[in-house]
């Protein structure tokens, strides 16, 4: 299997899950990396980050990189995909929601103009409580409260390890049970 490299800041517990499961991962906290042949690369970015200003640096990275990556795989929040009205968008990640949200269609953008092979996954806010969840397409609204940080590091590893999700952007919503 290829490389998977995890690039994140995140003070969460979803790294560490990821890196327990994934099988030749590595972290780092940005991209001033060095890619090798086959690397899947995995961007699991916050809500408040500012991932308009990073994509640029992921792009310096593919444009200077000898190997591209095999696929990138980005974590990003609701709202980008005309899965989210503005209230929920605000109720999830408060009043910065917004502007938030745009910046992540930015990022998004520029990784689908990378024309490499992607997956894009649309969260709620994540939480520690475990969800049932299921895989939204584009368009359709999400709902609910949160996303298990469990569930949200399963999906993540379909996503770098098996090409289900191949060109896509996916949402991760609970069911509605819940």
């Amino acid at each position: 299997m290829s490389r998977v490299v995890f690039v994140s800041r995140r003070h969460d517990k979803l790294v560490s899950l990821l890196m327990e499961s994934v099988s030749a991962a590595v972290a780092t906290t940005n991209f001033k990396i060095i890619l090798q042949s086959g690397d899947v690369l995995c961007w699991l970015p916050t809500v408040t980050e500012d991932v308009d200003d990073e994509v640029q640096e992921l792009a310096k990275l593919i444009d200077n990189s000898l190997f591209p990556p095999a696929k990138i795989v980005m974590l990003s929040i609701a709202g980008t995909a005309d899965d989210a009205t503005d209230e929920q968008l605000q109720a999830w990640y408060g009043k910065q929601a917004v502007q938030a949200v745009f910046a992540h269609q930015y990022a998004v953008k520029m990784i689908d103009e990378f024309e490499l092979p992607y997956t894009i996954i649309r969260t709620l806010p994540i939480i520690d409580n475990d969800t049932n969840v299921k895989i939204v397409n584009e368009g359709s609204l999400l709902t609910g409260e949160g996303i298990g940080i469990e569930q949200v590091a399963q999906v993540i590893k379909r996503a770098v390890t098996t090409d289900d999700f191949r060109n896509q952007s996916i949402g991760i919503a609970p069911l509605e049970s819940e």
